[in-house]
C-alpha cells in the first residue's frame, strides 16, 4: 500500500469527525456512522477504528497484521465513504396533490388551554362561499393537481359543524364530477351500446327512471340518473375481481357510501361493464376529511363518518383522565374525559377505527404510558405531538430532560418488541413523530422541510388565504383573498432545511426537516429561525431512531418487514 493511499485513509478518518456529515453511534463492538450526504449507515469494528484513528496505525500496517476477511471489510468501509463526494440533495418536485384546509367555522364546545383558534368569533362560512373556494382551488390555485385533499373544521368541532359539512358533502358530486358528457362515448358504436343497455338494464329499472330514447342526449341523461342508484353494482352483476386495488375500499363499503362516493363507484361500474363504448374518465379525487374532539357520538354523526369514509377517525385526547382534563375542558370548565371515553366505546361498537391525536405537555411527558392508556381505550394508531412554545405547560431547558427520558422508554420498548418479531407498536406509530426519522431512513427519503408549509393553503371563513393553520389572522402571513389579489410569492420560499441557518450544518437535517415554522415564529419572531426546544427534541428522536436501526441490524432483524 503506497503512501498516497495511507494519506487518503487518514483524510477519510479525519472527515468522519465532520458533524455536518456524520453522526457516530457506539455499540459494544462496533462504531456506526450515519452519513447525511448519502443517507446511509456504515459500520467499522471499534478496535479497528481505534487502531487506525487513535494509534495512527497506517492502512499498510493494518493489512499486514490482519486476515483477508477483516481487511476486505475495512477497505469496503473506506471505499463506501469515499464514493460520496458531496451532499446529495434531491431535486425538489412540486407536489402533484393539492392540500387545502377550509375553516368552516370557529365554533367549538371546548376551551382547550393551548388552542390556537379565534375563540371570540364564530365566523361560520356561508355555504355559498364553498363554491367560490372550489372554483379558486381548481381553476386559479392548482388546476392540474392529481388529487385534492380537503380538510374541514380544523378550527372548530366537526360535530357542531355537521349541518354545513353535510351540505358540503352533497356538493361533492359537482366538485368531483363523474357525470357523463357527449365526448365520453364511442359514437360509431353507439347503436350497439344502446342495445346492450336495453338488454342489461331497461327491464330492471323501467319503473324507477324514464328509459332513454335511442339518441346520445337521452342516453346521457339516463346514465347520469342511474349514477345515484345504490344498487347499480348488483344490477350490473359486478364482482370485486373486476376492480383495481385502489377502488376496493369503495367497493367494500358500497352500502354506506356518501352521494359523491356512490357516483364515483357507479361510474367505475359502468366504465368496466361497457369498456368498449365508454371512455374511461380520469377525475382527480377530491378527498373529504375532518377530525373530532370526541364529545359527540350521535347516530347522525356516526352515519356521516361512515358515509364519508373517515377512517381512521382522529380524536383529540391527551391521555389519562387527570392529564386530559387539565387542558381539554368544556366552555363551562366541566371536564370532558369521561364523556369522550363513553363515546369511544360507541365508535368502537360501530367498527370505526380510531386514531388518537395527542398533545404532549410538560405536565405528563410520558409518551409510552399515554400510548398504553390509549390502547386500553381501543385506539389503533397515534399521533403524539409535543406542545408548541408559549403555553403554560410548554417544554423548556429546565424540564426538557423529562420528555427525552420519556421518549427513551418508548424506544426501549420498540427494541424489546423487535427482538420478539412483534411489530404491532411500530405499525401503530407509523405516522408518528417518534418514528419519523426511522421511516425517512428506510424509505431512502431525505426530509427537506418540516411540514407542508407553502405546499398547502388554509382558507378562512372570509376567504383569506394562509400557508399554515397557526398563522390564520396574522396579516403578515396572508397570501391574499380568493375574491381578490392572491400571491403565493408574498413569503420567502427559501425555507428548505439546508437553507435554514441553524440546520444546514446539522447531521440530523434530513431526518428532521427543521423545526415548526409557527413555533420558530413564536419563539424568535422569525419563522425561518430554529425553535430551540423543538430542535433538541427532534435531534434526540433522530438519534434514537438511528440507534434503533443499528440495534435491529446488529440483531439481524429485517427492518423492511415492519410495514
Amino acid at each position: 500500500m503506497n503512501t498516497e493511499k495511507n494519506v487518503k485513509i487518514q483524510k477519510i478518518l479525519s472527515d468522519l469527525q465532520n458533524t455536518k456529515r456524520f453522526f457516530h453511534i457506539m455499540t459494544e463492538k462496533k462504531i456506526w456512522f450515519y452519513d447525511s450526504y448519502s443517507h446511509a449507515l456504515y459500520s467499522l469494528e471499534k478496535n479497528i477504528f481505534e487502531s487506525l484513528n487513535t494509534h495512527k496505525l497506517t492502512i499498510t500496517e493494518f493489512l499486514k497484521e490482519n486476515d483477508l476477511e477483516k481487511c476486505t471489510k475495512v477497505l469496503n468501509f473506506f471505499s463506501s465513504v469515499d464514493k460520496v463526494k458531496d451532499d446529495k440533495i434531491p431535486k425538489v418536485i412540486q407536489d402533484t396533490k393539492c392540500n387545502v384546509m377550509i375553516n368552516t367555522s370557529n365554533r367549538c364546545n371546548l376551551n382547550c388551554s393551548y388552542c390556537y383558534r379565534d375563540k371570540k368569533h364564530a365566523n361560520v362560512i356561508p355555504i355559498k362561499s364553498i363554491d367560490k373556494i372550489f372554483e379558486f382551488i381548481k381553476i386559479k390555485y392548482r388546476p392540474n393537481a392529481d388529487e385534492y385533499i380537503i380538510s374541514y373544521s380544523m378550527t372548530s368541532e366537526s360535530s357542531i359543524d355537521l349541518p354545513i359539512l353535510k351540505q358540503i358533502a352533497d356538493k361533492y358530486t359537482k366538485y368531483e364530477n363523474y357525470l357523463f358528457i357527449e365526448n365520453d362515448f364511442n359514437k360509431e358504436l353507439f347503436n350497439q351500446f344502446y342495445k346492450r343497455l336495453s338488454s342489461d338494464l331497461f327491464d330492471k329499472i323501467e319503473r324507477r327512471v324514464k328509459l332513454p330514447e335511442q339518441n346520445i342526449n337521452s342516453v346521457i341523461s339516463f346514465l347520469n340518473q342511474i349514477l345515484s342508484f345504490d344498487d347499480l353494482y348488483d344490477l350490473l352483476n359486478m364482482n370485486e375481481i373486476m376492480f383495481e386495488q385502489n377502488m376496493m375500499d369503495d367497493v367494500i363499503k358500497r352500502k354506506i357510501l356518501s352521494k359523491w362516493r356512490l357516483y364515483r363507484l357507479n361510474r367505475w361500474c359502468l366504465e368496466i361493464s361497457y369498456a368498449q363504448y365508454i371512455q374511461k374518465k380520469r377525475i382527480p379525487y377530491v378527498c373529504f376529511w375532518f377530525m373530532t374532539n370526541g364529545t359527540c357520538a350521535s347516530k347522525e354523526y356516526i352515519e356521516f363518518i361512515k358515509a364519508c369514509n373517515i377512517s381512521p377517525l382522529w380524536i383529540s385526547i391527551d391521555g389519562p383522565e387527570e392529564i386530559h382534563d387539565a387542558n381539554r375542558r368544556y366552555n363551562d370548565e366541566k371536564p370532558t374525559y369521561r364523556q369522550i371515553v363513553n363515546n369511544i366505546k360507541v365508535f368502537n361498537e360501530n367498527n370505526i377505527p380510531l386514531r388518537a391525536s395527542v398533545v404532549l405537555t410538560a405536565d405528563f411527558p410520558e409518551p409510552l404510558e399515554i400510548i398504553n392508556h390509549l390502547l386500553s381505550l381501543g385506539f389503533s394508531s397515534f399521533s403524539i405531538t409535543p406542545i408548541r412554545p408559549g403555553a403554560k405547560n410548554s417544554f423548556s431547558e429546565s424540564n426538557i430532560a423529562f420528555l427525552l427520558n420519556g421518549y427513551d422508554k418508548l424506544y426501549e420498548k420498540l427494541k424489546k418488541d423487535s427482538l420478539k418479531q412483534n411489530f404491532v407498536l411500530f405499525k401503530m406509530l407509523q405516522e408518528d413523530l417518534s418514528l419519523a426519522a426511522f421511516n425517512f431512513f428506510i424509505s431512502r427519503t431525505k426530509q427537506l422541510k418540516r411540514c407542508s408549509f407553502d405546499n398547502q393553503i388554509v382558507i378562512d371563513s372570509k376567504g383569506d388565504v394562509y400557508p399554515c393553520l397557526y398563522f390564520v389572522n396574522n396579516k403578515d402571513y396572508c397570501y391574499g383573498n380568493i375574491n381578490g389579489t392572491f400571491s403565493e410569492n408574498k413569503l420567502n420560499h427559501n425555507n428548505l432545511v439546508f437553507q435554514r441557518a441553524n440546520c444546514k450544518d446539522c447531521w440530523a437535517r434530513y431526518l428532521c426537516g427543521g423545526t415548526c415554522f409557527y413555533g420558530s415564529y413564536k419563539s424568535t419572531g422569525n419563522y425561518l429561525n430554529i425553535e430551540p426546544i423543538e430542535c433538541i427534541i427532534r435531534k434526540h428522536l433522530a438519534q434514537k431512531c438511528l440507534e434503533l436501526l443499528v440495534f435491529m441490524r446488529e440483531h439481524n432483524i429485517n427492518i423492511y418487514q415492519i410495514y
